[in-house]
């Protein structure tokens, strides 16, 4: 059992999920690099560049509504249609409004892959295999994201920057025919449909207290991790090193982050979510704390080998927390309400670092990252507390409030 138990799930709902984080990642590469090179500023990139997280962070509500009201498989079809049909239109009108909205439709599109995806998971795998479940989600956005980056540069400097854009919505059309199976067989949906369910308001403020518990939290970790995606490059460019040595150092940090998301499932399952997620947050801490103080490329190499080993462990906790929680009623809205909360830290990440760095200095801009890492250590254990039913039922030590959802059916798996 284990990892091999999700076999049945890598094509209906692991591969849409990576198709869509494929045509994103192409997208944050091609769409700077094209714009920059076309002599628009870098307030403009900038804008063009974010409008998919904006579209993410904006859709999240309405998609989650969807889910519960349509079912997964439905919001995936359609969500996937969205980013092709955004990613022609940029790719053939290829001015800034349309590359804009355009991006935006796709962030939309992709958060609907990624909540569909998540709630259909969370209905059919057992609390025991939850962990390794949302784990391997988390590791298999990552291979994408890294294969993403690195395609999407290639293919502009090949084929050229409309081409590359074009490229991204075929990406996403490669998870088509994994979902359109089950729109077209409406009884192998694991997730009701029709107009009956709560309501999103209605499950917000029932489920208030696990949803702040956990939203707050995914706050905390995701402005540490953003603001370590944008910290380390600029340390290794402090320091005097090349692109291709500051692009080494990066690579490093993220290949342990890549490689260790089994561990981070395993843990989870076997031992609790704080035994996982307590030392993985940990360490990056610690690692920011060593960024604060590098003073040579070995000491920031170290510093993001420990960051990454950090984040690697943590793979796939925040969707393993949200799903913990999630209510069996209106399952998806939870899910994106939890999936809004968690992705101001995007915002938040990256916004702290400039303002601590331009008053005081990329180290105490690390310092100020790790300090927000330990108040989200401090939240997961007093607030959030453990909440695996397999953890708590062997007598696991854990501390904070208990947040049990309505138990889940563990009947076998139906194709999706």
């Amino acid at each position: 059992m284990g990892f091999r138990s999700l076999s049945p799930h890598v094509w209906p709902i692991y591969a849409p999920w990576m198709a869509a984080s494929l045509g994103m990642s192409i997208l944050l590469v091609a769409l700077p690099i094209w714009l920059l090179s076309g002599g628009h500023g870098y307030v403009v990139t900038s804008v063009v560049a974010g409008a998919g997280g904006a579209g993410a962070a904006g859709g999240a509500l309405i998609v989650g509504r969807l889910v519960d009201r349509s079912g997964p498989a439905r919001v995936a079809c359609g969500s996937l249609l969205l980013m092709i049909l955004a990613s022609a239109t940029m790719a053939i009108l290829g001015d800034v409004v349309a590359l804009g909205l355009g991006h935006m439709a796709f962030g939309v599109g992709s958060i609907g892959v990624m909540l569909s995806r998540q709630a259909d998971l969370t209905r059919r795998v057992p609390v025991w295999l939850r962990g390794r479940a949302m784990s391997m989600m988390g590791g298999s956005m990552r291979l994408s994201v890294l294969v993403g980056t690195a395609c999407g540069g290639v293919l502009v400097d090949v084929v050229g920057g409309r081409w590359t854009i074009a490229t991204a919505g075929l990406g996403a059309a490669i998870g088509l025919p994994a979902v359109i199976p089950t729109v077209r067989r409406p009884e192998r949906e694991v997730a009701p449909r029709g107009v009956g369910g709560p309501g999103l308001g209605s499950v917000v403020r029932t489920h208030r207290r696990p949803l702040m518990a956990v939203g707050v939290f995914g706050a905390l970790a995701m402005a540490a991790r953003e603001g370590r995606m944008v910290l380390l490059p600029l340390v290794g460019v402090g320091l005097g090193l090349r692109p291709s040595a500051v692009g080494v150092l990066v690579a490093a940090g993220y290949a342990a982050d890549l490689l260790l998301f089994p561990v981070s499932g395993y843990v989870m399952d076997r031992l609790g979510r704080l035994a996982a997620m307590v030392p993985a947050y940990g360490l990056l801490a610690i690692g920011f704390l060593l960024l604060s103080a590098a003073d040579s490329p070995t000491a920031v190499l170290v510093a993001g080998l420990v960051m990454g080993v950090g984040n690697g462990l943590s793979s796939g906790s925040l969707f393993t927390l949200g799903s913990d929680v999630a209510p069996e009623e209106g399952t998806a809205s939870f899910l994106a309400a939890i999936s809004l909360l968690t992705d101001s830290g995007r915002i938040v990440g990256p916004l702290l670092v400039g303002v601590v760095a331009g008053a005081g200095g990329l180290g105490p801009a690390a310092v100020a990252l790790a300090v927000v890492m330990a108040a989200g250590v401090t939240w997961l254990l007093l607030v959030v507390g453990e909440t695996s039913d397999r953890a708590m039922d062997a007598g696991a030590d854990h501390r904070g409030p208990r947040f049990r959802p309505v138990t889940r059916a563990t009947t076998p798996d139906q194709g999706a």
